[in-house]
């Protein structure tokens, strides 16, 4: 009998260690441990100069989907433009029939129309506290810190880097990489944010918005709408101080092409020169809840010309 139970009272010890090592064992990563406990980002970030300074390094702008894995893996999308090489611009094939008889096809930066295939790129991450490093496998390293500007959404502000990104915002939630709002759906209202710029002389940066209010629905897939004179159009080819400015947004997806020029510089009703060519990618809460954009510009023909920006604009 003495036996029987030393025997027992070893097999409950080894259970009852068991179990103890079950609760204190570390269980696989659950969405809390992501960033900001979100897993998908729509994110944008580059290499532009300080406010007022000029260019004194290379200038360059990414827009991307950033992938967090419980395993610490990542994976991104991305979209990347150079200053010193030349863009140029792609046809989306959407078109602005429907509005007021303006039938043009929208434009967007090369290799970002919707037949254009993104790049990747593959990494590990850590969390500590607010704060996410990435090291990307071919050997970049960035620093993110997380914060929640609304309930259904993280926000990531670049801390730095180890290859020269001066600026770089990112949104994420817990929605599918697949779910986005159709531009017939998109609110038509004001959307605010902040933006940091080159227009091939200095660097530039503040607040922005994008106010949708004014905005036409051409159609299920494009929005337009010609603005009033407005003297940021000063460089006009007839000698004008001032032009209205022509606007357009059409989407693919969380893909989206925001264009607009100043009327001025043609006399044609659509213009295949050099206007502001915005990529962007819808940012979109836990739910499906569609807050805005984030995105880039990468407007150039011509190598060291032209306007670079990343920037976003959302209704919160």
């Amino acid at each position: 009998m003495g036996t029987y139970w030393a025997t027992a009272r070893r097999v409950t010890a080894a259970l009852l260690g068991l179990m103890m090592v079950a609760l204190i064992a570390p269980a696989p990563a659950q969405a809390a441990e992501y960033p900001g406990g979100r897993r998908i980002y729509s994110v944008a970030l580059g290499s532009v100069p300080a406010n007022g300074d000029p260019a004194t390094g290379p200038v360059w702008v990414r827009l991307a989907m950033y992938y967090f894995y419980a395993d610490g893996t990542i994976r991104e999308s991305f979209w990347y433009w150079n200053h010193a090489t030349a863009v140029g611009d792609a046809r989306t094939g959407y078109r602005t029939t429907g509005c007021a008889g303006h039938d043009c096809e929208v434009r967007t930066a090369k290799n970002f129309e919707p037949t254009a295939a993104a790049k990747t790129l593959n990494g590990t991450w850590t969390t500590s506290g607010d704060t996410t490093t990435i090291s990307w496998s071919e050997g970049s390293v960035e620093t993110w810190r997380a914060s929640d500007p609304v309930s259904d959404l993280t926000r990531l502000d670049l801390v730095g880097s180890n290859y020269g990104v001066t600026e770089g915002w990112g949104f994420g939630s817990l929605a599918s990489n697949d779910t986005y709002t159709p531009i017939s759906s998109v609110p038509l209202k004001q959307y605010r944010g902040e933006y940091a710029a080159y227009n091939n002389v200095r660097g530039y940066a503040g607040p922005s918005q994008m106010d949708l209010q004014l905005f036409s629905r051409c159609s299920a897939n494009c929005l337009s709408r010609l603005s009033e004179p407005t003297t940021a159009c000063s460089a006009c080819p007839t000698g004008a101080s001032s032009s209205p400015v022509r606007y357009y947004l059409a989407g693919s997806g969380r893909r989206n092409f925001y264009e607009h020029w100043c009327t001025c510089l043609t006399t044609a009703a659509c213009y295949t020169g050099g206007s502001h060519r915005k990529p962007q990618l819808q940012v979109i809460g836990d739910n499906g809840t569609f807050h805005g954009w984030i995105g880039v510009e990468a407007s150039n023909f011509t190598a060291n010309t032209g306007y670079f920006a990343v920037h976003y604009h959302l209704d919160f």
